[in-house]
């Protein structure tokens, strides 16, 4: 994916130079030309750098900035002021504003070409060391319990496969790897009095933990290798009549990638021990996601196929240890389901 670029300046034949120049470094170039468009480009394009020239009409670029980088979803898009004739006290005030650099007057747009870069290579190292922080804090969540250990990894597992019999590409499968390892990101903001909880939860405690994959996505936004995953997180735990959470989506609305996880989630919930019972039989557990199906919970046509995959793979992963199934009220499901 080429890198993108948001260039702030009045319509100029400067910002046009910068523009055509910087389309044949194969750079993807957007433009703006007031404060409201600025704002607004960039909360929807979420570029990889922004070129903010203080020459505005009705707005300070330094105030400009400071807008941009109040909102969460711009933390790590670094903004680059540029001002002809930079006084002393700008460097100061633009650190304050959230500048990553100042820039006078470019010698060459070679030159120009150079800083963006630079600062689009930190990006991008920024960007990894920020995934790999909220990698470990995912993996934290499910250390804090020995029962919850392994349940993302062996979701992975589980998912991916389902994936590749689907015969999707590899971008895909590895939007689905990094989702199953972030989807309960969100349980963070989950007090450790309720995520532990031995019994069933109460509704009001319920209410908190519907909240997570809305925090997930929250925390993972910021960073664009996860924004193909975002609906992944927030809508894993939506179901097909519409009574899932948190949005109510019905049917088609839910992404295919949410649809596979979360089987896989539950699956993997199902056969892990739990503090009121041991693990489930495979046999069992599917017998279980099929009456959800029938209940119009579930895929049907994916539940049945991940159906095939499990009793055809000898070696499909192992039984390991969930949180999840507390929350589906396991030992109350019905043994007669019919699904085959």
């Amino acid at each position: 994916m080429c890198p993108s670029i948001l260039l702030v300046d009045i319509d100029s034949s400067d910002r046009e130079s910068w523009k055509a120049f910087l389309q044949n470094q194969n750079y993807e170039v957007f433009t703006a030309e007031d404060g409201d468009s600025a704002l607004s480009q960039c909360l929807f394009l979420q570029p990889d750098l922004v070129l903010l020239y203080d020459s505005l009409p009705q707005i300070d670029g330094f105030e400009l900035c400071r807008r941009l980088k109040d909102d969460p979803l711009n933390h790590l898009i670094p903004v680059v002021l540029i001002k002809p004739s930079l006084e002393p006290t700008d460097i100061s005030r633009g650190r304050l504003a959230g500048a990553a650099d100042f820039w006078g007057t470019c010698a060459s747009l070679g030159e120009g070409l150079s800083r963006v870069q630079s600062l689009l290579r930190l990006k991008s190292y920024i960007d990894e060391q920020a995934k790999s922080v909220v990698l470990s804090l995912a993996r934290s969540i499910e250390a804090k319990h020995s029962l919850t250990e392994g349940h993302s990894e062996r979701m992975t597992e589980y998912a991916v496969q389902f994936g590749e019999r689907l015969g999707m590409p590899e971008k895909e499968l590895q939007d689905l790897r990094i989702a199953c390892l972030l989807h309960d990101i969100g349980k963070l903001a989950v007090p450790d009095g309720i995520l532990l909880k031995p019994g069933p939860l109460n509704e009001e405690e319920m209410e908190i933990v519907r909240q997570h994959p809305i925090t997930g996505e929250e925390i993972c936004a910021p960073l664009k290798s996860l924004r193909h995953i975002l609906p992944i997180i927030r809508n894993h735990h939506e179901l097909l009549d519409g009574s899932g959470y948190p949005d109510g989506l019905c049917g088609g609305e839910i992404p295919l990638k949410a649809r596979i996880l979360q089987i896989a989630d539950v699956f993997d919930a199902l056969t892990t021990d739990r503090p009121y019972r041991m693990a489930l039989s495979l046999e069992d557990a599917l017998e279980i996601l099929g009456t959800e199906a029938m209940r119009g919970w579930r895929d049907t046509g994916l539940v049945r196929e991940f159906a095939s995959i499990c009793r055809s793979y000898e070696n499909y992963p192992g039984i390991g240890r969930s949180m999840l199934a507390s929350y589906y009220g396991v030992p109350h499901w019905p043994r007669n389901s019919t699904f085959t």
